[in-house]
């Protein structure tokens, strides 16, 4: 595939401007895990970078499909902090095992001394609580178990032998090269017990440098008189991600690095490292039996993140002046509670004097999304923790800390159409601001709006959880208002319809305010892209408050004519008529 190069100057100077931004915050990142972490200076994880330092063409996942349907080894680098890395992980294993007559799984996530414990798990004669403690699973590994269970999940419905294939010690880079060596006799066994099944291993990615890993494999197979082909499936590679940025190729699933070796792309690497750091943070938290983990400085990080985007300075600049300043940014960043079940966030909420109509609001949120934030205590919860929405919830902080509007700074009695427009702004710019933590998030891959359009009754009824009545009528609400926006200087009334929508009750009217918002913040992040908008309009954008009556409608109308030209390709990007 053809990797387009000419790109309009000023758009060129965007997307720099933008990588710049994206780099300085993970080298931030990297020095915080630098600071517990020296591993990431080994001659090991410098062979592995140098190996793949390159990519060769965009592919595609169809294509990384197909070449580990014709392997007989497939080596999936796993990044342990990462869910998304596992759960990539577990869809590929399944796409082969459905595929396949016999696949076999090997983790370095289990010993090999513990196979028979694994064995007793996969056959259903020990419990999960039981599988965990005997593998010693919170002291060996003491990644997040949630998305590890996928693999299990997948292996025990296609009924796949799961082989462990680590050894002790873990700790140290000192015996790191005869864990390999462990690892590939053990794989190498297997492929000559069972010569027709077809082996996914799913291991560190930096085990899978070809001198590292599947050489040993390589070598062990020669040494039974055997030959195997093998595919290395790599996720995330941070330097790929940013040759693919510079061509404006962020959103590439799959590259190919060489023959037989691709690498996925499903997060940004602010997202990828973030993530590692949370997980050393939550090592160092002596919990003593509290599962939850404070994820303050992880939110933190985010917001500092928008802050620097928007070229604004949390110390100096100020939220509170009464003839001086009484409040500077960083003095009122929101406090977070982190690992709340629903009886913990509704003791919280009536302990704050929210109405039953608002607790079930935010319940509903929360369950939603994961996070919500609440600033009439200025507090995010997170109930579910996943980096995009915790990212827009760190935006909205921003965007109300810069309005001056959290506490009860700013009334939230105005008329409907306001509360209306004024929620699809804040939408937009909570959807922006997770752009800045993972530029690959696109609006219209992740919305069930657009991927069920057109859709019969039985499937939209089957698959959302909405009527096909009602599914159809958002969606010609939404239909509606692209069409308003494109020629509103042409209409004497705002057409019945979208005041209908407007006025709708609440849970429906935050639907179209949460759709219509994060079709704008897609339009915002790709109008700055495209050198359309500057960050300087961006953060006067997230400055801008909307008191005056019919200010917020006239501003999104402004905005959505201002970014209409960057529109993205999509089911709903140009409305039929």
């Amino acid at each position: 595939m053809a990797i387009p190069t000419a790109v309009p100057q000023q758009q060129q100077q965007h997307i720099v401007e933008e990588i710049a931004f994206q780099k300085a915050a993970v080298a931030r990142l990297k020095k915080d895990i630098l600071g517990v972490d020296r591993n990431s200076r080994r001659r090991y994880i410098r062979d592995f970078r140098e190996e793949f330092s390159r990519f060769q063409e965009v592919s595609s996942l169809d294509d990384l499909t197909v070449a580990c349907y014709k392997a007989d080894i497939v080596y999936i680098g796993d990044y342990h902090a990462l869910p998304a890395s596992q759960e990539f992980a577990a869809r590929l294993l399944k796409d082969l095992a459905s595929r396949s007559t016999e696949v076999i799984l090997c983790l370095e996530m289990v010993c090999a001394r513990s196979q028979r414990t694994l064995d007793r798990y996969m056959q259903g004669e020990i419990d999960e609580a039981d599988f965990l403690k005997a593998i010693r699973y919170d002291l060996d590994w003491g990644y997040d178990w949630s998305s590890f269970r996928k693999l299990f999940e997948v292996a025990r419905g296609h009924r796949l032998a799961v082989y462990g294939i680590d050894c002790e010690p873990r700790s140290g880079f000192r015996y790191i090269r005869r864990r390999d060596a462990h690892a590939a006799a053990h794989i190498a066994g297997i492929a000559a017990r069972r010569p027709g099944a077809r082996i996914v291993v799913v291991i560190g990615e930096s085990h899978l440098a070809p001198d590292h890993l599947p050489r040993k494999v390589s070598d062990q197979l020669k040494r039974r008189g055997l030959e195997k082909r093998g595919v290395i499936v790599l996720q995330n590679l941070e330097e790929i991600y940013w040759q693919l940025a510079e061509r404006g190729l962020e959103h590439v699933d799959v590259v190919s690095l060489g023959p037989d070796r691709f690498c996925h792309f499903n997060t940004s690497p602010i997202a990828k490292y973030e993530a590692y750091r949370q997980t050393i943070e939550s090592w160092g938290e002596d919990n003593e039996g509290d599962e939850s983990v404070d994820l303050t400085s992880t939110v933190y990080s985010m917001i500092d993140t928008i802050l620097k985007f928007l070229g604004i300075d949390k110390y100096t600049h100020c939220v509170k002046r009464e003839g001086r300043c009484l409040e500077f940014l960083v003095d009122i960043y929101p406090d977070v509670y982190s690992g709340l079940d629903a009886k913990d966030l509704k003791r919280f909420l009536r302990g704050h004097r929210f109405t039953p109509e608002e607790v079930e609001e935010v319940l509903s949120h929360v369950s939603e999304r994961g996070s919500c934030y609440l600033p009439r205590v200025n507090a995010i919860l997170i109930g579910r923790f996943t980096m995009l929405h915790a990212g827009e919830e760190a935006s909205h902080f921003v965007n109300l800390a810069l309005k001056r509007e959290i506490y009860d700074a700013a009334p939230r009695e105005m008329p409907q159409h306001d509360l209306f427009y004024n929620g699809v702004i804040e939408e937009a710019l909570g959807f922006f601001g997770s752009k800045l933590i993972d530029p690959s998030r696109n609006h219209f891959f992740e919305t069930e709006f657009y991927q069920y359009y057109r859709k019969d009754r039985e499937t939209i009824e089957r698959e959302t959880p909405y009527r096909f009545e009602d599914f159809n009528a958002i969606i010609n609400f939404i239909l509606l208002h692209k069409r308003f926006e494109q020629g509103y200087e042409q209409y004497d009334d705002v057409p019945a319809e979208i005041l209908e929508g407007i006025r709708a009750a609440p849970k429906r009217a935050n639907i179209l305010i949460h759709e219509l918002g994060y079709f704008l913040g897609q339009q915002i992040y790709d109008a700055y892209r495209a050198g359309i908008l500057d960050r300087g309009d961006i953060s006067a954008l997230y400055r801008r408050s909307f008191r005056e009556s019919g200010s917020a409608l006239r501003a999104y109308l402004d905005l959505a004519e201002r970014v209409r030209p960057a529109a993205q390709g999509g089911p709903l990007a140009q409305p039929a008529p």
